[in-house]
């Protein structure tokens, strides 16, 4: 049963990261949205929406883990050992995303769009956050390769993908 739970939550998490990945966060960059906002604020609609992600992702993250827990405490034979060596560093990367990545990225835009910025240090902010964007994309592609991987290895455990004859 917490097999299928665990399942159940990694489909939930695995959905999210593509749902605001591939839909929400390009429909809010998309020229139409971009043409109606004054300049800087279609990225602080994706800095709101991206902050609930991560606290989503943590969240998902957090109760993952404690399900794995209470798999190896009752039958530590059958909770597999995937989700060991993946659900930690997903964890971790999650709560680097929202405690740390999230609010330099937030920040940084801020002061490249105040008023009283420089065209210099606006320059200056834009490279350095598309360097600290291009990291956090690197993490949100690794989190997502490992949420799949996770959800795959359950599939295998709760035996989705057996026939009858197995």
């Amino acid at each position: 049963m917490l097999q299928r739970i665990s399942l159940w939550l990694f489909l939930l998490w695995a959905g999210i990261s593509i749902g605001v990945a591939f839909t929400a966060i390009p429909v809010v960059f998309s020229p139409a949205i971009k043409e109606t906002l004054p300049p800087g604020e279609a990225g602080r609609v994706a800095q709101s929406i991206l902050l609930r992600f991560f606290q989503w992702q943590a969240g998902i993250g957090g109760i993952a883990g404690l399900l794995y827990a209470c798999e190896l405490l009752r039958t530590p034979q059958a909770a597999g050992k995937v989700r060991a060596w993946i659900l930690p560093p997903l964890l971790i990367l999650s709560l680097v995303a929202l405690s740390w990545v999230h609010p330099i990225l937030a920040r940084m835009h801020t002061e490249r769009y105040a008023l009283q910025t420089t065209e210099v240090r606006r320059r200056e902010l834009a490279a350095r956050f598309g360097a600290w964007h291009g990291v956090s994309q690197i993490g949100n592609v690794t989190i997502l390769l490992g949420v799949l991987a996770c959800g795959y290895n359950l599939t295998q455990l709760v035996g989705v993908y057996r026939t009858k004859s197995d």
